[in-house]
């Protein structure tokens, strides 16, 4: 039996970060205390208008019924003009959409997605479309690092993010790429 290739019956944008932002604490630091910064983005475009019910029942309906999507974030010291060396990585990370068909008659459709993600956590049921999008694809990370391993004065660190995915039934494999703007923190 020949399966139908739909990826050609869908038209979307290219998928991009966007928001892509390292927020510390505070933005004074003693040396004897731990620095801590947010790692947020958005991925937007393509793979995120492709999370909708309509494209959830057409993949669960062809068996196609997960899309994955692996991150990984570090956070680096800024020198004069390049990235400098790596003071905080996060490894590799999912998250999965698995599409599932619902009993629950809270929920508008039958076909719903849960987010689930490798850390052995339960699957979150998002509310609503909108809030599924937001549960896979908007990330904050949280990073802990000893101001001792930066060192006395003044620093300027940026966060670089890099996502990818497989090819499904909607869409082409693919990936986005992105470096943030840098942060001061003075370390006393």
């Amino acid at each position: 039996m020949d399966t139908k290739d739909r990826r050609k019956e869908y038209a979307w944008p290219k998928t991009v970060l966007s928001d892509l932002s390292v927020i510390p604490q505070k933005g004074d630091y003693r040396l004897d205390e731990p620095v801590s910064l947010n790692l947020g983005f958005r991925v937007v475009g393509g793979l995120r208008e492709a999370f909708t019910p309509d494209v959830w029942t057409t993949a669960w309906e062809e068996n196609d019924k997960l899309v994955r999507l692996t991150m990984r974030t570090s956070i680096f010291s800024l020198g004069k003009t390049l990235i400098g060396k790596e003071v905080a990585s996060s490894g590799k990370e999912v998250r999965k959409g698995k599409f599932y068909w619902s009993r629950n008659p809270d929920l508008p459709y039958r076909i719903w997605a849960a987010i689930i993600s490798e850390d052995g956590s339960a699957p979150i049921i998002p509310e609503n479309v909108e809030d599924a999008k937001s549960k896979m694809f908007d990330v904050v990370k949280e990073y802990i690092i000893p101001a001792a391993t930066l060192g006395k004065g003044n620093h300027k660190l940026a966060g670089k993010v890099t996502v990818s995915w497989g090819r499904r039934g909607f869409i082409e494999k693919g990936g986005a790429k992105g470096t943030s703007k840098g942060v001061k923190l003075r370390i006393e």
